[in-house]
């Protein structure tokens, strides 16, 4: 069910088409993009491309994970093989290398690694357009260059920015009706994140095999975080050795985690949905936007997101490194953050693009009317979370950690 956080190779780009035939990459005028199968509607697309005079070429992947690939080997030496004669034989000769989209979709899952790889470059977007994103987003996307959070003004004082995000799902809670009855609309058996410790469900639910977000969700049940205030002040602990770094944490999260471990029946990237189904499982935790789909399938499954908040995960629009910053990649980038394309892009992944997620206002107030029924309508913006990206120290402690505690368990 977490397909956004699967580590598997996605399928073959699909070439949607273009506006202009001959579109290519070289030309300056021109925008190819490569984005997540049906993440933007067709009509969306289409809109685009009438009010764009450039050639314009979108391609679609079926998971984000190929995309960061992807980006690897657009920088990655052409190999030549043979002699130096060999390159001038027809049929003998290396091929050129491609030359890398305008803008690709990636994850804010692989930002930080894209960034420090020296795989992206940043945006170029005008003020104007910048200043419909809401600054907290403006924050999250300013980087420094090994990928970590900028400063906080840094933004205005001209730090880059890295991603421009365009659409945004929610940690929620799926289960099955039947296995609940007498729970409701109004009474639903998960009001917190708290709720999943209920003595009744252990070993019924599935959780994602992601450390990250399982250890994130048992410091939510703890602590009311995601983010741990460790993690939070964590440029103050990198130069800690490992071992401290491993020892901090286990005795940070051991505690919570074993409380929740006690509830998994399993760990499961991909069916979680199936399990539940089947009836092997009471519930599951996973991304929004990849659970609601089955919910007209399965009439008895019902999807909550707890009061307290969520963890929020986002897809942004990012510039591959040596690729130009077209006047309609920045068209693009504004276009995405307009109402209307807005609208439907939320719409078509039942999710919401930032540019309504400002906290400073209740969230449904701010919302086109097309959203005020939607399944995020009800966020808690202002206790909801995006993963903090973390230091490579604290990170390789991390997964450390994960291994010891599953092991243990």
């Amino acid at each position: 069910m977490i397909n956004r956080r699967q580590l598997l190779l996605g399928a073959a780009a699909l070439t949607l088409g273009s506006g202009a035939s001959g579109c290519s990459a070289n030309a300056a005028d021109a925008l190819q993009v490569t984005l997540l199968e049906g993440a933007v509607p067709a009509e969306v697309l289409q809109q685009f491309r009438k009010q764009t005079v450039e050639p314009v070429e979108f391609q679609s992947v079926a998971q984000l994970q190929s995309v960061f690939q992807q980006l690897q080997r657009w920088q990655k030496p052409v190999a030549h093989s043979g002699s130096v004669i060999d390159r001038w034989v027809p049929g003998r000769q290396a091929a050129s290398k491609t030359m890398p989209h305008n803008l690709v979709s990636l994850g804010d899952y692989w930002l930080t690694s894209a960034i420090a790889q020296n795989l992206l470059e940043p945006l170029e977007i005008p003020a104007a357009t910048l200043a419909k994103l809401p600054l907290p987003w403006q924050q999250f996307v300013s980087r420094t260059p090994a990928g970590q959070l900028a400063q906080p003004g840094a933004t205005a004082n001209g730090q880059k920015i890295w991603a421009a995000p365009y659409k945004v799902q929610a940690l929620v809670i799926v289960y099955r009706q039947s296995q609940f009855p007498d729970a409701s609309v109004e009474n639903p058996p998960f009001k917190t994140w708290k709720d999943l410790l209920q003595p009744a469900l252990r070993q019924k639910i599935i959780l994602p095999d992601h450390p990250r977000i399982v250890l994130g969700l048992a410091q939510k049940i703890q602590r009311d975080r995601f983010n741990s205030t460790f993690e939070i002040n964590a440029d103050s602990s990198v130069s800690l050795p490992a071992n401290t770094l491993s020892a901090a944490l286990t005795e940070s999260l051991s505690e919570p985690f074993a409380q929740l471990n006690q509830q998994i029946k399993a760990y499961d990237a991909g069916n979680s949905l199936k399990a539940l189904v089947n009836e092997d499982a009471k519930a599951a935790v996973g991304w929004s936007g990849d659970v609601v789909a089955a919910l007209d399938r399965y009439q008895d499954l019902k999807v909550v997101i707890p009061e307290e908040g969520s963890l929020l995960s986002a897809d942004m629009w990012v510039r591959p490194k040596g690729a130009p910053m077209s006047k309609p990649a920045q068209q693009w980038i504004d276009f995405c953050w307009q109402t209307e394309p807005a609208t439907q892009i939320s719409i078509a992944n039942k999710g919401l693009s930032p540019v309504f997620l400002s906290d400073d206002v209740n969230l449904n107030a701010r919302l086109p009317g097309a959203l005020t029924d939607g399944l995020l309508s009800g966020l808690d913006l202002a206790n909801s979370e995006l993963l903090l990206p973390l230091p490579n120290e604290i990170q390789a402690a991390y997964f450390a950690v994960w291994q010891q505690l599953r092991a243990s368990s």
